[in-house]
C-alpha cells in the first residue's frame, strides 16, 4: 500500500538528514485538476549535497487539448527552474539542487503572465512523478583513468536509473488510462444491456397490443 505522497517525502527527507542514502519517491500520481485551478506539491532535497531532482507528467485526457494545462517547478525561493512547453501532451524535467521544491500542475490561465490557454471549464487528469536522488558515492579526488572510469560509468547508471524510473512512471499512466478505457466500455456495454432490454419490453407490448387488437377485430367480424 502506498503512502500519502506527503508521508513519503517527510519520510524520505528524514532519512536522508539521519545518514540514510535511498532512492526517493517511487511510483506515479494522478491528479484531477479542475478548470482553472492549480494543484502544487512540495518535495525536500537533503541540505548540503547537490541532489537530482527529476520527474516526469503525462495528461491523461487524450480527448481533450493539452493547451490549458502547464507544469512548473519552481526552487524554495519560488522562481522557476523549469516549465512545460505549451501544447505539450507530457514532459520529463532533471535539474541538480538542494532544499525545497514545489511542483505546480495548472489548468487554464490564471494571470496575465501564464503562458497557458485560457480555462475552458474542462476539467482534466494529470498524471506525475517527482524524485529527489541523492548522488551515488564515486571516488572522491579521481585522478588515475580508472577512478575516471568509474565515475564515469557512475554517471552512466544514475542516467540508466533516471530513464527506467520515467519508463515505469509512463507504464502506471497507461494502466490508468487502460483503467479508465474499462470503466467506460463497462459504462457503455450497461446501457447497451439496459437498452436493449427496454427495448425488448417495448416489442412485446407492442406484439400484446396487436395480437389483442386483431382478436377483437376478428370476433366483431364473427357477429357481423
Amino acid at each position: 500500500m502506498r503512502l500519502p505522497i506527503i508521508l513519503q517525502v517527510l519520510l524520505i527527507a528524514f532519512l536522508h538528514y539521519n545518514g540514510f542514502h535511498i532512492a526517493v519517491v517511487e511510483g506515479a500520481f494522478s491528479a484531477i485538476v479542475e478548470s482553472g485551478e492549480e494543484h502544487c506539491y512540495n518535495v525536500i532535497a537533503p541540505a548540503g549535497v547537490k541532489s537530482t531532482i527529476n520527474g516526469n507528467f503525462d495528461i491523461l485526457d487524450d480527448d481533450e487539448d493539452p493547451d490549458p494545462i502547464g507544469v512548473v517547478l519552481y526552487d524554495s525561493k519560488m522562481t522557476p527552474v523549469w516549465r512545460s512547453k505549451r501544447e505539450a501532451q507530457e514532459g520529463t524535467f532533471s535539474i541538480t539542487g538542494e532544499g525545497k521544491y514545489e511542483l505546480c500542475i495548472q489548468n487554464g490561465s490564471m494571470g496575465s503572465d501564464d503562458y497557458v490557454a485560457e480555462k475552458d471549464g474542462i476539467d482534466r487528469e494529470v498524471g506525475f512523478a517527482i524524485r529527489v536522488v541523492p548522488p551515488m558515492r564515486g571516488i572522491e579526488g579521481a585522478a588515475g583513468p580508472e577512478d575516471r572510469l568509474t565515475s564515469h560509468l557512475i554517471e552512466l547508471s544514475e542516467k540508466l536509473m533516471e530513464g527506467l524510473d520515467t519508463m515505469t512512471d509512463h507504464q502506471e499512466y497507461m494502466r490508468e488510462r487502460e483503467n479508465r478505457h474499462t470503466v467506460l466500455a463497462d459504462s457503455t456495454f450497461n446501457r447497451v444491456v439496459e437498452w436493449t432490454f427496454l427495448e425488448a419490453v417495448v416489442l412485446v407490448l407492442i406484439s400484446c397490443g396487436q395480437v389483442l387488437y386483431l382478436k377483437k377485430f376478428f370476433e366483431q367480424r364473427r357477429y357481423l
